[in-house]
C-alpha cells in the first residue's frame, strides 16, 4: 500500500508543470565577425554572420548541415534543452527589438524553427509535457502574456493558449 501511494504521489507531482525560469544569457557577446559555438549532444553548432548576402545568420552543423536565421546582429544563446538551442535574436529596429528562435541537430539532422515572439525583451522557459514552452509579455496588447510551445521533431513552434 505505501509503494502505491509513493507511485501515485511521484506521478501526481510529475504532471505539474516545473516553476518558470526567466531566461537570461549568461554568455558574452559574440563580435560580429566571431563565431557562437553551441554544444549540443549530437555535435557542435557554429552560428556566424551571413556575409555572403549582407544579413541573416548560418548555422551549421556537422560538416554539410545548414539552416538560415534572420538576424541583423548576432544572438545569444538563452537556454540548451535536450538537442535544442534558444536563440535570442536581435532585429535591429526600436519597435521590435527582440525575436527568438529554436535550433534542434539531432539524428535527423539540423533544423531551425520560424522566429516567434511578442517584442518584449524578457522571456520565461518552463517545462511543460508536451515540450518546451517560451512565455513573454503580450506587447500588442498591452497586458497579459503569450506562450510558444517548441515541438524538437518537427522544428516548428506554436503558440498556445494558457
Amino acid at each position: 500500500m505505501r509503494l502505491l501511494a509513493n507511485i501515485l504521489a511521484v506521478s501526481l507531482l510529475a504532471a505539474l508543470p516545473a516553476a518558470a525560469e526567466v531566461l537570461v544569457s549568461n554568455q558574452p557577446n559574440v563580435d560580429q565577425d566571431g563565431t557562437l559555438v553551441v554544444n549540443l549532444p549530437q555535435g557542435a553548432l557554429d552560428i556566424t554572420m551571413n556575409t555572403v548576402e549582407g544579413t541573416g545568420l548560418f548555422v551549421h552543423a556537422g560538416g554539410s548541415h545548414e539552416v538560415l536565421l534572420e538576424s541583423a546582429y548576432m544572438p545569444r544563446l538563452l537556454k540548451i534543452h535536450g538537442n535544442s538551442a534558444l536563440l535570442e535574436l536581435y532585429t535591429g529596429g526600436n519597435a521590435c527589438p527582440i525575436l527568438f528562435a529554436w535550433v534542434s541537430y539531432d539524428e535527423s539532422g539540423l533544423r531551425a524553427s520560424e522566429e516567434f515572439g511578442t517584442c518584449a525583451e524578457e522571456a520565461s522557459f518552463e517545462e511543460s509535457a508536451k515540450g518546451p514552452v517560451v512565455t513573454m509579455d503580450d506587447i500588442e496588447a498591452g497586458s497579459g502574456t503569450k506562450s510558444y510551445l517548441y515541438d524538437e521533431k518537427a522544428g516548428k513552434v506554436s503558440e498556445i493558449q494558457r
